[in-house]
């Protein structure tokens, strides 16, 4: 039977015969074929009954042939090795593969070693391989041998020597498999350290030139399994040593371009330190309180790389008294950058070891799953877990135990590669290249270490696992308790060295802060010191000031002081607050978040007795609360006010311009349940207050009246609270740029969140505090610091606003007031601006925003209006407001502009027009607009514009009536026509009097040409003198 299949670059199985693997592995051949094209070694596998051919490929270019005789005896085993490289003239042909050739290869080999089983040799001719093998399609073959190299220590010595590949440093050689064997005393390891790597091909797939590296060797027959890695291109081999006295190199390089190669350096170190302690090959470790109470350990080839597939188990016992310390000193395992878990190397450590059921178990759990779904430990161990570790962390790292033992595994799967983005990562970060390094560390069993006794076991308070004695005391809405030292009421141990984390609520319902206030205090500052991290005193004033305590200034650095409203005073954070002596700190401490870090750090740790002066090391007793403080801390002083609420004050006496925002729990998101108002204080009329927007995201899905999370806006004028008619929130769904009247003394913000889950980051405000000064006000249009314009409807009856164009950064406001009982018609023609609270979704006013205010009526337009808008007042002003802030777009847009009229509701005045008079909620225009070619009288008809209307206006009133412009300014008008008539009858004079005296010469120039030539120079001069005299009555005329 025989079955064959290929495929461009695909596996490919080749089975002769039934496919039967005995156990009895008497003998055994292999052949190993390694394609030079792909770099990939390919193996066969002739077990009596069964050949097994994996991998091979369609193309391909040499082919290495190794077969390998074992044979077994009952005194001895041996093995006798060849190895041919066979290369074919063209560079690619089709694959041919007959199973006769099988056959027959077979058949040689199996004939072979029935025929040398008395000698124990197998003789194969080179030219007996090449007639067995050859392809018939293909005449002639290349027969190249393999080279080996050894390098052994009692040649070299100890301190070893160098290696390089063939040729270096010029380039090496094509068509070459050099083996460089290392070997070592028995005790002793191989180092192998490589300083220039430059070969053909790129990492990981290596399909050119590449070098295999075996450092887990018995025999360098035997490397089926052994291989630690394959290395080509500028991956340079890191740090090699071996776990053997053996490490072998594999140099293969193909039939075409090559490159330089590498070179390096070897030496021999003793075994020794890698095998104390150690009961089972290759890495179970046993550390025994009562044989040695400190020491090293390391990983099974550090500081050399690490093997992949590797279950290292290291167990502590100690005695019933003592707890297991750990130190670092240095720890490199592989990690994939920017992973959170430790998906394929890690270091796994257990408070307490297993018992040898729970070990078995652990262990047939750890071969059946993957370390990436985390399910490594049975359900009996899972509670007793201290940390995972993996890449790469500041040194030193201490481990503790809580009693008496400590189980640790060091566990390694397979070689991973980083891709050429992750790599980059690392280097633009300055990361070590190395990965695999692995880890030293030091171990102690210690008596002297606190017990952790003082530490409540309940739902508030948390021993953290792996620590000396840290703690955490979480909130849970219970607000306060009592922190006291080890050991307490007595002095716990001068050594010991612990941090408790208080941790308040910070979350969408809120966020707290952490204060304590200390009530014992007893800490000899020769011995340790205490130490609150990002912390502010609260000063209590009422108390005096103790002078026989210590305060040390250690690394204080101040951060922005600000105005706490809840404790009414400068609150002034530093990284940290340090304390020692026999009085207790005064005052309160308040952390700056949700977090508050004590630690009680000693001076010196003393590793053996210690002076029974320094048995006591010192104790205290603190209260501490978590309040609800997210409100708390703004920028500006206020009244006192209520703790349950949010409420920040800015004055513009004290900042003139800055930010505001939502408080934020650690996520970014606001909170739920949230209450806050942001309240601006302005100082006079002077000024007015511009609110804009950089960022805005308040969850809620109706945008239009936002009944869930909201901003709204109240104001106060006149000593009486107003609310602005609109409500905002959505996502991205910006509110326009706010700028407050003349009349306005306090401006609120109200920002309001209920008590589902969904949140958003809330808003990035900015306000100002603005005068006539300011850029944003140009002399283009008026300001909203100028005056009211009045207008009368005999003067002007009807007029236009517009942007003029759509300018950037600039704020207009035009105000009109008319007589009372009067009211306005504002017919918007062209409203053309950025952004729409129309769209779906609506994308808000972030940049621009036109503003109608009215008698209880309030519009803000932008985005495109696409139909005409009609807005009439309720009484007789109104104001328009155009906000225009930096274009967030390229689009061409418009701007606006409008057109008002003077209407007044239906009178019977004869100087009025009823524009619908069957409507009585019509109004009436005034006459002067009758047929000026636009229809006032929208949208209840057009009657100003109809002809009947004209033709009676002709027919009744004066010629200016029909003009309104004539009749409100004939004054001017008349002025400009009599300086026009005046102007061109000078002109006319002027020109008559030049042409007669032009003529009146030239006629005199000829009576008197016959005169001699003194008469005529008399002539002249008589001339001369009269055209003078007619030039002088002439302009006397003019």
């Amino acid at each position: 039977m025989f079955r064959q299949q290929f495929d461009r670059e695909r596996i490919v199985d080749i089975v002769i015969g039934k496919s039967i693997i005995t156990k009895k592995l008497c003998k055994v051949f292999h052949i190993e074929i390694t394609l030079g094209r792909f770099g990939v070694t390919y193996k066969i596998e002739y077990r009596m009954y069964s050949i097994l051919v994996c991998s091979f490929s369609l193309y391909k270019t040499q082919s290495i042939v190794q077969i390998i005789h074992v044979l077994c005896t009952p005194s001895k085993q041996s093995i006798t090795k060849k190895t041919y490289v066979v290369r074919r003239e063209r560079q690619k042909f089709d694959a041919h593969i007959r199973s006769q050739d099988f056959n027959d290869l077979l058949n040689a080999v199996h004939t072979s070693t029935t025929t040398t089983m008395s000698s124990n040799l197998l003789v194969l001719n080179p030219m007996e391989f090449e007639h067995e093998f050859q392809d018939p399609l293909h005449k002639s073959l290349d027969i190249v041998e393999t080279q080996y190299l050894s390098f052994n220590m009692s040649q070299y010595g100890s301190d070893g020597g160098v290696f390089s590949s063939p040729n270096f440093p010029h380039n090496y050689p094509q068509d070459a498999i050099i083996f460089y064997q290392f070997v070592a005393s028995t005790n002793y390891r191989v180092v192998i350290e490589i300083d220039f790597f430059e070969i053909r091909g790129v990492s990981p797939q290596c399909t050119h030139d590449y070098l295999d590296v075996f450092i887990n060797l018995t025999d360098f027959n035997l490397v089926n399994d052994q291989l630690l890695h394959r290395f080509c291109g500028r991956n340079k081999p890191p740090l090699l040593i071996s776990i053997t006295n053996l490490l072998l190199l594999g140099f293969f390089t193909e039939d075409m371009q090559t490159e330089r190669g590498f070179n390096g350096s070897f030496r021999f170190i003793p075994a020794q330190r890698y095998k104390e302690n150690l009961i089972r090959e290759p890495c179970d470790y046993i550390f025994d309180s009562s044989k040695s109470k400190r020491g090293e350990f390391f990983s099974p080839t550090y500081p050399g790389t690490y093997l992949p597939w590797q279950f290292c188990n290291y167990s502590f016992v100690g005695q019933s008294n003592e707890r297991v310390h750990i130190r670092f000193r240095d720890l490199m395992l592989f990690k994939t950058p920017n992973a959170q878990h430790c998906a394929i190397d890690l270091i796994r450590l257990y408070d307490n070891t297993l018992r040898p059921i729970e070990l078995e178990r652990f262990l047939s759990s750890f071969k059946q799953t993957s370390p990436v779904d985390g399910g490594l430990l049975s359900e009996q161990s899972d509670s007793q877990h201290i940390t995972d570790l993996c890449g790469t962390y500041s040194m030193p790292l201490d481990v503790y135990s809580t009693k008496s033992s400590l189980l640790f595994y060091f566990i390694t799967t397979h070689y991973a590669e980083l891709t050429n983005e992750e790599q980059s990562q690392l280097n633009e970060a300055s990361m070590p290249s190395l990965w695999r390094k692995g880890f030293y560390a030091e171990y102690e069993f210690l008596s002297t270490l606190t017990t952790l006794d003082f530490i409540p076991r309940n739902q508030t308070n948390q021993y953290l696992s792996g620590t000396e004695c840290d703690q955490t005391i979480k909130s849970f809405g219970k607000g306060h308790g009592i922190l006291q030292s080890p050991n307490w009421p007595n002095f716990y141990k001068p050594q010991t060295s612990c941090s408790t984390y208080l941790l308040g609520i910070d979350d969408r319902y809120g966020l707290e802060n952490v204060e304590i206030e200390f009530e014992q205090f007893d800490i000899d500052c020769q011995l340790a010191i205490f130490v609150i991290y990002n912390a502010s005193r609260i000063h209590d004033y009422h108390l005096q000031s103790h002078p026989s305590y210590s305060f040390v200034n250690s690394t204080l650095v101040s951060k922005e002081k600000s105005f706490n409203n809840y404790y009414q005073q400068e609150v002034d954070f530093k990284e940290n607050l340090t304390f020692c002596g026999h009085f207790k700190p005064e005052g309160r401490f308040v952390s700056q978040n949700s977090l508050l870090k004590l630690s009680f750090i000693p001076k010196t740790r003393p590793a053996n007795n210690l002076l029974p002066s320094l048995v006591n090391g010192g104790k205290f007793q603190a209260k501490y609360r978590f309040i609800k403080s997210y409100h708390q801390l703004s920028k500006n002083k206020s009244q006192l006010i209520n703790t349950g609420d949010c409420s920040l004050f800015y004055y513009q006496s004290r900042a003139l311009n800055g930010k505001f925002q939502p408080p934020r729990s650690s996520d970014e998101d606001y909170f739920s349940n949230a209450n806050c108002t942001f309240h601006f204080q302005i100082l006079n009329s002077n000024f007015r207050l511009l609110i804009s927007y950089d960022y805005f995201n308040i969850a809620d899905n109706d945008v239009i009246n936002c009944p869930s999370d909201n901003l709204t806006y109240t104001y106060r004028s006149h000593s009486l609270y107003k609310s602005y008619p609109y409500i905002y929130c959505g996502y991205r769904n910006y509110p326009p740029p706010y700028l407050t009247d003349h009349s306005v003394e306090q401006f609120r913000i109200h920002f309001r969140s209920n008590n589902d889950s969904e949140t958003g980051l809330g808003f990035d405000g900015r306000y100002e505090f603005v005068n006539r000064t300011h850029p944003l006000f140009s002399s283009q249009c008026r300001t909203p610091f100028d005056p009211i314009i009045e207008i009368y409807d005999k003067e002007q009856s009807s007029g236009n606003l517009s942007s003029s164009g759509y300018p950037e950064n600039v704020i207009c406001e035009w105000s009109y007031r008319t007589k009372v009982d009067y009211q306005f018609k504002l017919d918007l023609t062209v409203v053309d601006l950025e952004g729409s609270k129309t769209k779906d979704p609506p994308q808000g006013c972030q940049s621009s925003v036109l503003k109608i205010f009215s008698e209880e009526r309030i519009d803000e337009l932008c985005g495109q209006q696409e139909t005409i808008s009609y807005i009439i007042t309720k009484s007789n002003w109104f104001t328009v407001q155009f906000i225009s802030f930096t274009r967030q777009t390229g689009e061409l847009l418009k701007g606006f502009h409008l057109t008002w009229t003077i209407i007044r509701p239906k009178t019977t005045d004869p100087d009025y027009l009823d524009c619908q008079p069957r409507n009585e909620t019509a109004f009436s225009i005034h006459r002067s607009l009758i047929c000026d070619n636009y229809v006032h009288c929208q949208p209840y008809s057009n009657a100003d514009e109809l002809s009947t209307n004209c033709s009676q206006l002709l027919s009744t009133n004066s010629y200016l009536v029909s003009f309104p412009f004539l009749r409100q300014h004939y004054i001017f008008i008349s002025i400009i026509i009599l300086l026009i008539i005046l102007t061109i009858t000078v002109a006319i004079l002027l020109i008559f009097f030049i042409i007669k005296t032009k003529n009146y010469l030239h006629q005199e120039k000829i009576r008197s040409s016959t005169k001699t030539y003194f008469t005529d120079i008399n002539t002249h001069n008589l001339d001369d003198s009269t055209d003078v005299n007619l030039m002088k009555q002439t302009v006397t005329t003019v």
